[in-house]
């Protein structure tokens, strides 16, 4: 089953029930897969609200006026975190001019002023690599989301993936640049590769 990238995710109590099985079945240590800190720093949900999330604290959906402060939180930590390809940040002028938007409007949305109109936002989402829900998700949706791949990857093959992987696609070593990596951790990894080339093979 999979989820399309824009559109809307499971429920986050599906998506954790789901999980929680498929770790189960392959005695996998799910606290690894559900780690507030790791989500947090993909989702910009405060890790906090993450972990209320991951103990199953589900959250109303916000207001009108907490939807547009939740698009401006989004927007600030993605300018806070992205760099450019010399490692530098972005300047607001240059995210404006990409995109086509006023800079005075880019700085609003990235500084927390005056909610900004979401008419350039699918494009700001863009700019960063990131679809519009990024900026829209509520916390569980945005958790959801992320934890999606999760499992994917839980649900590939028959266990053993380095075999699939060497077997189908003719993949024989993994680098990982000298940092061991937990069966939890390889299972995860392998089973997005494999999802990647299965859909370039598709294409």
């Amino acid at each position: 089953m999979t989820v399309p990238v824009g559109g809307p995710p499971l429920s986050l109590a599906t998506t954790l029930a789901r999980i929680r099985a498929l770790a189960a079945e392959r005695q996998l240590d799910v606290d690894e897969i559900l780690d507030p800190e790791s989500l947090s720093e993909r989702t910009g949900v405060p890790v906090e609200v993450t972990a209320a999330l991951l103990r199953g604290e589900q959250s109303a959906g916000p207001a009108s006026e907490e939807a547009g402060e939740t698009v401006r939180a989004r927007a600030a930590f993605l300018y806070a975190g992205s760099r450019d390809t010399h490692g530098q940040p972005y300047s607001v002028a240059e995210i404006a001019a990409a995109i086509g938007a006023d800079p005075r409007w880019v700085g609003d949305l990235v500084s927390g002023g005056k909610p900004p109109h979401l008419r350039h936002c699918q494009e700001f989402a863009a700019f960063f690599g990131r679809d519009i829900t990024f900026l829209t998700d509520t916390p569980a949706q945005a958790v959801s989301r992320a934890l999606w791949p999760a499992v994917e990857s839980l649900s590939y093959g028959s266990g053993d993936l380095m075999a699939d992987l060497t077997n189908q696609y003719g993949l024989v070593s993994i680098s990982t640049r000298g940092r061991a990596l937990s069966r939890t951790q390889e299972t995860l990894l392998l089973g997005m590769i494999s999802g990647m080339l299965s859909t370039e093979v598709a294409r």
